[in-house]
């Protein structure tokens, strides 16, 4: 995740709030203009050996493959995880620390994505998906629905440790993978995917991906009367965490669906909208009023 200005993710696809168009699927590397890795041929080359790992394993239904990571690569990780892991003790909710620790992510090695996979399966259900790249937003929930969650296996560029224009191994695995391991979370998540997967209105499609995006990725929740950081995007972001908590250039207001389906969003900038949640069940009771109000019919 960029710091500031930043370029957001939705899941392990970059998502425009207005964009309603299926996107081709992607058969080969495309970095994008700017990308801090373009002119660098051995990072490039890297990229395109992970990229052909990870889609095969994909297409293939087989798993996350086991990488071999790098010195380069183990550097990065080892620079951006102790600044995250200092700001995650002060200001992550508890369920994220709790799986955290459960799935013991350390600072000091970059973990294997099949591991992880198997202790989440064992605790919720759930699996992780080796992906390649962005997805076709609907292949994606598509995964989710099928308790599947997406996640890439490669490092940003080591020119910027703190930036990615793209979702690495960074924002996945400090960022969407720990909380997978809650059941509460687990069943809201595949909840989203399920309905996103099944309603052809876009309109609906939208509502869905702007609740995501204001808690699953950039929500915050209340804890013994304290506001701590919920959403992946925030938690993967060293930038991001004290924005979303402190900056006066921002708005932290009650979840309230109806202004949060309503409310539009920069996936290029900072965040300057935050809603705040009482609680994981009262996001899913919440997500599931508005299943029901769209006749989505998996509930």
């Amino acid at each position: 995740m960029n710091e500031a200005p930043n370029t957001l993710v939705e899941y392990g696809t970059v998502i425009d709030a207005h964009a309603m168009v299926e996107p081709p699927d992607t058969v080969e590397l495309e970095l994008e203009p700017g990308h801090p890795g373009e002119h660098d041929a051995e990072y490039i080359a890297r990229r395109k050996e992970l990229f052909a790992l990870t889609r095969h394993h994909r297409l293939e239904n087989l798993g996350p493959p086991l990488v071999t990571y790098t010195p380069e690569e183990t550097r990065i990780w080892r620079e951006v995880s102790p600044k995250l892991h200092e700001l995650h003790d002060k200001y992550a909710c508890a369920l994220y620390l709790q799986a955290k620790r459960d799935l013991a992510i350390t600072e000091t090695e970059i973990p294997q994505l099949k591991t992880l996979s198997e202790q989440i399966d064992r605790e919720t259900n759930m699996r992780l998906v080796p992906v390649e790249g962005a997805l076709p937003y609907r292949t994606f929930y598509e995964y989710i629905a099928e308790r599947g969650f997406p996640v890439t296996q490669f490092i940003r560029h080591g020119s910027h440790p703190e930036f990615t224009p793209e979702p690495d191994m960074i924002h996945d695995c400090l960022g969407h993978v720990p909380p997978l391991m809650n059941q509460d979370y687990a069943e809201l998540l595949t909840l989203i995917g399920k309905a996103a997967a099944t309603t052809p209105h876009g309109d609906q499609v939208l509502a869905l991906k702007r609740f995501s995006w204001f808690s699953i990725e950039f929500g915050l929740i209340e804890e013994h009367g304290e506001t701590k950081v919920f959403g992946a995007g925030i938690l993967s972001s060293t930038g991001e965490i004290p924005h979303s908590l402190f900056s006066p250039h921002a708005t932290r207001r009650q979840f309230v669906t109806d202004a949060v389906i309503t409310t539009d969003y920069d996936p290029s900038q900072m965040q300057k909208d935050f809603f705040v949640a009482p609680s994981l069940p009262f996001l899913r009771r919440e997500l599931e009023s508005l299943v029901r109000r769209f006749n989505i019919p998996v509930l």
